[in-house]
């Protein structure tokens, strides 16, 4: 096997890994999140995905032609600043639409909850809620002589700092 050959394959195994990764397990690594308006940025060549992305064009080239010459080489070169250049802007717009589906919520109203931790004594605990799509731990203050259990659900109200019980569902 050719050099080339096996630096595409490599290439071709890591984009996928991080491109799945990322869109599975969450946490994109998009760099078009940090000056979106600026338009294309040194940093995004010289980024890992960069880097990933150049050689992945790059030695498709190369390896399609066959050889290794000036005209390969330029062709090749070309190539991967396509790739980088459009696989940055479409994670640009991908985050951007990520962004604009994302409702940032600060007021609760009568959400379900489920109780983590809860302390007879302070009166306080925490609880699960889902806010954006994910799950987040939010202090709940409560005066009454209420007794809660972990994993007990409730619905509570409040804002993104601490929340009051509004009802409580029984076990």
């Amino acid at each position: 096997m050719i050099w080339y050959e096996i630096v595409l394959i490599v290439s071709a195994v890591l984009f996928l890994l991080s491109t799945t990764g990322s869109l599975f397990l969450g946490d994109m690594d998009i760099n078009a999140g940090l000056d979106v308006d600026s338009g294309f940025l040194l940093s995004d060549l010289v980024s890992f995905k960069g880097l990933l992305h150049f050689t992945l064009g790059f030695s498709l080239v190369l390896t399609l032609m066959h050889e290794v010459t000036v005209v390969s080489v330029g062709a090749g070169a070309m190539t991967g600043l396509v790739f980088v250049t459009v696989l940055y802007y479409l994670y640009k717009v991908i985050y951007e639409k990520l962004q604009q589906n994302m409702k940032y919520t600060n007021e609760i109203k009568e959400m379900d909850a489920e109780v983590y931790f809860w302390s007879e004594a302070q009166k306080t605990g925490e609880v699960f809620v889902t806010l954006e799509g994910r799950p987040v731990t939010i202090t709940l203050q409560c005066t009454d002589g209420i007794r809660l259990e972990k994993g007990q659900k409730i619905k509570v109200s409040g804002n993104r700092k601490v929340v009051y019980p509004v009802e409580i569902q029984l076990k």
